[in-house]
């Protein structure tokens, strides 16, 4: 049989409110009565109701991460964003914290639904992971618990941002491919319309400026309509001029870009190098090893999570921007042409 408050609070001979405050370490009760009450409920091996202690505390023990499905697969299972979630989710053990997800679907986010763990208050906080527009982050800023965004950004948001150095970790890439002798070098993305995907475009421009080389814009590629495959890719190679390296977005554009060239009988390094960006496990296990740009990303997801448990502890909200760096790696598909 379940031992409840109310047996301990029979023993001590004191009120059940009195038992609740004292094992919740409240000041209104004295120290003496507090140590007595504790012991009690130790011998009767009492274990306190969560649900009852958040109801006391008004804390949940929970934090949402909230992600959208854009794509036909899951975003929690895109190897970027799971090594986010690794993070977030080591730091919330360390803290005795449990980890809630949340996914929408576009139609939801594009409705301004608020989503189920917020209308419920569920969750004590939330991390708000990957591309969401303005609109919705605006209305979750208002509406949610604490929140914090990872890999997102906008203008005078009142919302700590995670992200990482998009801009100049692509301008290292392609610096590296025009230092290699790749003078043709094309951009393959998804929409530019994300945060990342766009900032990146501005580091592949970055790099041909401080190269003094032009851009050739009919060799920048964006995936606008989200289609699936690599088809959408085959415009790189539609023009007069084909590119001796392509620089994706993310690792995974890069694999599709490989496998596209592949099947067009094009060789990888040799005819063509490519260049990705995240440096996901299988990067470093595809054929041919893919060189890329390195994030640490459980650290992002970490410091994500530092960040929002300290503001549901302090109750007061901070805003930061916290920028993390990048490095390249070097593999084996992109050959050195000088």
């Amino acid at each position: 049989m379940k031992i409840t408050i109310y047996e301990v609070a029979k023993k001590a001979g004191v009120s059940i409110s009195t038992a609740s405050k004292a094992l919740n370490d409240r000041k209104d009760v004295g120290d003496d009565t507090k140590e007595r009450i504790k012991q009690i409920a130790k011998e009767l091996n009492y274990e306190p109701s969560h649900f009852a202690r958040a109801l006391a505390m008004r804390k949940t023990g929970n934090i949402g991460v909230i992600t959208v499905r854009y794509y036909q697969a899951p975003m929690l299972t895109n190897p970027f964003y799971s090594k986010i979630i690794e993070g977030i989710e080591e730091e919330l053990i360390t803290a005795n914290l449990n980890l809630v997800t949340n996914v929408l679907r576009r139609e939801q986010v594009e409705a301004m639904e608020i989503p189920k763990m917020v209308k419920e208050k569920s969750v004590d906080g939330i991390i708000l992971l990957g591309h969401m527009p303005e609109d919705f982050v605006n209305m979750m800023v208002d509406k949610a618990p604490p929140a914090v965004m990872v890999d997102n950004a906008m203008k005078n948001a009142p919302i700590s941002s995670i992200l990482m150095e998009n801009t100049e970790g692509a301008a290292k890439a392609v610096e590296y491919l025009i230092d290699t002798g790749h003078s043709k070098i094309a951009y393959v993305s998804g929409p530019s319309s994300r945060y990342s995907f766009l900032q990146r475009a501005e580091g592949f421009k970055k790099a041909h400026a401080a190269r003094g080389m032009n851009v050739d814009e009919k060799l920048m590629i964006f995936n606008e309509k989200e289609e699936p495959g690599y088809e959408w890719m085959g415009g790189i190679l539609g023009g007069t001029a084909r590119p001796d390296a392509v620089f994706a977005c993310n690792d995974v554009h890069a694999i599709l870009a490989i496998n596209m060239l592949k099947d067009r009988g094009i060789i990888v390094p040799d005819d063509i190098s490519v260049m990705g960006f995240d440096n996901i496990d299988l990067s470093g296990h595809f054929i041919p090893s893919l060189s890329t740009v390195d994030i640490n990303k459980s650290a992002m997801g970490a410091k994500a999570a530092q960040i929002l448990v300290d503001i549901i502890n302090t109750k007061k909200n901070r805003v930061e921007n916290i920028v993390f760096p990048t490095s390249i790696v070097i593999r084996n598909s992109v050959k050195k042409r000088n």
